[in-house]
């Protein structure tokens, strides 16, 4: 099985480009992408959306005050700088100047407060709230370029947590007479054109975009095609140029081809079941504590990535993280499964149903996998696997046993924990609540020593991994595969899809 290390070196496509060859390739023929993405967006409100599919547009048409780099190093964007007050309540942001909108209006600080405060509005019901501080934090201008962010407790982390699109700067014209942003209005180096649905569009190169000699690309043709092998197909046939997934069976034969360039990198992401703690017997943790001492880890991870993964027997974090934690009880253990099923009055199993999505064939393979491991200790399972948009209603409304994802872009320890853990976040979908669970993950936020965070949230780990509301399968690795004439773009380990410094070649 092949085991992908965080720690490794990234491997990153370089793009080297000199000003006169680029002049040289936009005179000489218009430079169009034609990008196959996997699944449909669910919209395109950075603020409301959740799904990879959404910010696999986004990344490339908003932008946030701060921003990880290609090697996942905090890094400016919209803000040059920023600090801290000796309190700890109040950060202060500097802006860029001379960055434009993409209607052509100047970005200036009562821009990033109009976005804050809707993000903070729970009328927005955004879940990125603690991101930019919190319920509580008070966003003022300061000047045309200067802004705070004022929280009602420390937060060491805030820039960190800002580097999300999910806190992208929007003009306000986005918001329609519903509240609601259907094509967002940013600073990013496309825009949105020829929006249809959620199946396709034509992001273009955005003219006045703030950084010299990017987008490189005049546009990019995104269609949506959900089935792996006629993704795929599409590639070879060459009707498109780009895929942003492989289906894992293929990515060998596809290396063995001389037409095609893959890219793999270890993923900051891992797949799990989320349980419904709303729904007996799974409100029960013993009952939980079956399941996850139930299942092979190593044959989920063959069967939903075919072996392009490291399986993950106690949290959510890979081995080669800095933030990896030793606790792992969970390797495969029958017996201790029945016996925690017999303890909590279920001796002879129950009945359950899994919920893949068909959208991602990875969660089907994994659901059928699982129904026979639940199996052998006494759990009937069925699988309901709908299409993606009736998965995330159904996820979102809580009208499932046990749904079957993944996280992604977990580039600090708060992102595997905080969001989708703490008591009524908007992302929490499993209804999981621990008060001890709750002051550990608020007191991680509130410092920036690496050493006496990680001893926090080592607490918070072994805490959640005690508790199962997530039985974590393991961390997976992120694919893209297009034709050689390709280049310039970078495979990182957030799984941010960014089109800005790629062209094509030739």
């Amino acid at each position: 099985m092949k085991k992908l290390k965080l720690l490794l070196p990234i491997l990153v496509l370089a793009l080297v480009v000199s000003a006169i060859g680029v002049t040289t390739m936009a005179q000489m023929s218009e430079q169009v992408l034609r990008s196959a993405h996997d699944a449909e967006w669910t919209g395109l409100d950075p603020h409301v959306a959740s799904t990879v599919s959404s910010f696999y547009v986004l990344a490339n048409v908003v932008e946030s005050l701060t921003t990880n780099n290609d090697s996942l190093e905090l890094s400016p964007l919209l803000a040059t700088d920023w600090s801290q007050s000796e309190d700890g309540l109040t950060w202060t942001f500097n802006l860029r100047e001379g960055v434009h909108f993409s209607n052509g209006v100047e970005l200036t600080s009562e821009h990033v407060v109009s976005s804050m405060n809707r993000i903070l509005d729970p009328n927005t019901g955004s879940g990125r709230v603690a991101s930019v501080g919190g319920p509580g934090t008070v966003w003022e201008a300061v000047d045309d370029y200067t802004v705070t962010a004022t929280t009602p407790d420390p937060n060491a982390i805030l820039p960190v947590l800002l580097a999300s699109r999910g806190t992208a700067i929007v003009h306000p014209d986005s918001v329609d007479e519903n509240g609601v942003i259907v094509v967002p209005i940013g600073t990013g180096p496309f825009t949105v054109e020829d929006l249809d649905g959620t199946i396709s569009m034509r992001l273009v190169k955005n003219e006045d975009y703030w950084q010299e000699g990017v987008p490189i690309l005049d546009a990019v043709e995104i269609t949506v095609i959900q089935e792996d092998a006629a993704r795929e197909a599409a590639l070879l046939g060459g009707e498109v140029d780009f895929v942003t997934s492989v289906a894992p069976q293929a990515v060998q034969a596809l290396q063995d081809n001389p037409d095609v360039n893959v890219l793999v990198s270890p993923a900051l992401a891992y797949k799990y079941i989320g349980l419904n703690l709303m729904r007996e017997p799974l409100n029960d943790v013993r009952v939980r504590q079956a399941i996850a001492y139930a299942i092979n880890r190593e044959d989920l991870c063959a069967a939903g990535d075919f072996g392009l993964c490291t399986p993950l027997y106690g949290g959510p974090i890979d081995v080669g993280s800095p933030w990896h934690f030793d606790y792992a009880p969970y390797s495969q253990d029958l017996e201790k499964s029945r016996a925690l099923l017999a303890e909590a009055g279920y001796p002879d199993g129950f009945e359950m149903e899994l919920m893949p999505t068909s959208t991602y064939q990875d969660t089907v393979r994994q659901a059928q996998v699982l129904q026979a491991q639940l199996a052998a200790v006494g759990i009937r399972t069925t699988i309901n696997a709908p299409e993606w948009a009736e998965w995330l209603e159904l996820e979102g409304n809580f009208r499932y046993d046990g749904y079957i994802c993944s996280w992604n872009g977990l580039t600090d320890v708060e992102h595997y924990f905080y969001l989708q853990h703490r008591t009524d976040e908007v992302f929490n979908f499993t209804g999981y609540s621990n008060p001890e669970f709750d002051a550990l993950v608020e007191q991680g936020r509130q410092i920036s020593d690496f050493d006496e965070r990680y001893a926090i949230y080592e607490q918070a780990n072994q805490i959640l991994v005690d508790a199962v509301p997530y039985v974590y399968f393991y961390n997976p690795a992120f694919v893209r595969a297009m034709s050689p004439q390709v280049q310039g773009y970078v495979l990182r380990p957030d799984n941010i899809n960014l089109y800005m410094n790629t062209y094509l070649e030739g």
